[in-house]
């Protein structure tokens, strides 16, 4: 193999394995031979392929940490045995299925690689699967660790579906005490719990939902703000004042900080029939239940952002990691103005 290097940048190799390796995915085609740019130069630099020194090979990346991370994670994959192609001018790499030839199968995965500690917006995330969708392929997330270990994890969008109907709810009456909406009638907060699983009754650590109970109820701040714009519950205060829903939320807003964010998540999951549970124990936002707590184990852990909130991957995979290990899926819920957009990510064996 000869490697000749143009005074305009461009590399280019020679010889008689040029046409095998571009099968494999290395480079472009060119009538002067095979053009690589430096992330294949320096993946076939360390295969042996070409015998200049790695060093040499790898400064070529060293102007561009992005180049470099992008290199990290194609070098990974070639490693595995994977057919991958680094996708120019993008910050993509194209997977293939298991030993396809260039032109002879189409590339199934955009992978997106990302360094632990870089900081992005959502919206760059959304958009990542945007541009997969087009494309009719998946995304993986590829996330470079400081030890340069690489974790991948499967992002897809999800357009949730009315998984129930919602159910007649009674009338109820409570009183606000401190962050807590009690309900004293058993009967009607019974109804509640077992038509919603609205609350959680007191000195009862796990109700089932076919037990008869006698308890009170007790409802946090966001679940009873929900109720009273649904005009099912009253809210009133020791001294027997009422307190409209935004008097509720303004107090809510002085204990739990700016939580209008969570309410529009909140309501929106609801509004769709799931239960909407807290999950700080996760480092989530949310549980999400399709039929409940007591019928089945929570499918999802939710968090919320905004589509130019700026994020850590290593955030993602903190909260992706509990997930798995809980045998959950991890939702992010992006507010764009009006709009929710939902997308999902599962670690993912390469």
């Amino acid at each position: 193999m000869k490697m000749i290097r143009r005074e305009n940048g461009r590399i280019i190799l020679t010889g008689k394995l040029v046409k095998e390796l571009y099968l494999e995915g290395y480079g472009e085609l060119s009538d002067d031979g095979l053009e690589l740019d430096p992330i294949e130069l320096a993946s076939l630099v360390q295969r042996g392929t070409i015998k200049v020194p790695l060093r040499d090979a790898l400064e070529t990346l060293a102007s561009d940490p992005n180049l470099f991370v992008k290199y990290v994670v194609y070098s990974d994959l070639r490693n595995r045995g994977k057919v991958v192609v680094n996708e120019r001018n993008t910050p993509f790499l194209r997977l293939y299925p298991e030993g396809a030839r260039i032109g002879e199968a189409s590339a199934r995965v955009l992978v997106l690689p990302l360094q632990e500690d870089d900081i992005l917006r959502h919206g760059e995330i959304i958009r990542s699967l945007s541009t997969a969708g087009k494309l009719r392929k998946e995304l993986f997330l590829a996330i470079v660790d400081d030890r340069l270990d690489v974790v991948y994890y499967e992002a897809k969008l999800f357009n949730p579906k009315r998984v129930k109907d919602e159910k007649s709810l009674p009338k109820a009456e409570g009183t606000l005490i401190h962050d807590r909406v009690i309900i004293w009638d058993e009967d009607v907060g019974g109804e509640l719990y077992r038509r919603g699983f609205w609350g959680h009754p007191l000195g009862i650590r796990k109700p089932q939902i076919n037990e008869k109970f006698k308890a009170k109820l007790q409802l946090n701040l966001m679940e009873s703000i929900y109720l009273m714009r649904k005009g099912v519950l009253t809210v009133r205060k020791s001294n027997g004042g009422e307190i409209n829903d935004e008097e509720l939320l303004n107090l809510a807003m002085r204990i739990k900080g700016d939580i209008r964010s969570r309410l529009t998540v909140f309501s929106y999951w609801r509004d769709l029939g799931y239960v909407v549970k807290p999950a700080q124990k996760y480092g989530a936002n949310f549980m999400l239940y399709e039929k409940g707590p007591g019928l089945e184990h929570a499918p999802y852990l939710c968090l919320i952002s905004s589509y130019d909130d700026k994020i850590a991957p290593v955030d993602l995979i903190r909260v992706g990691r509990i997930a798995t290990s809980v045998r959950k899926e991890l939702i992010i819920s992006v507010l764009k103005e009006d709009r929710i957009i939902n997308y999902k990510i599962s670690w993912t064996r390469i």
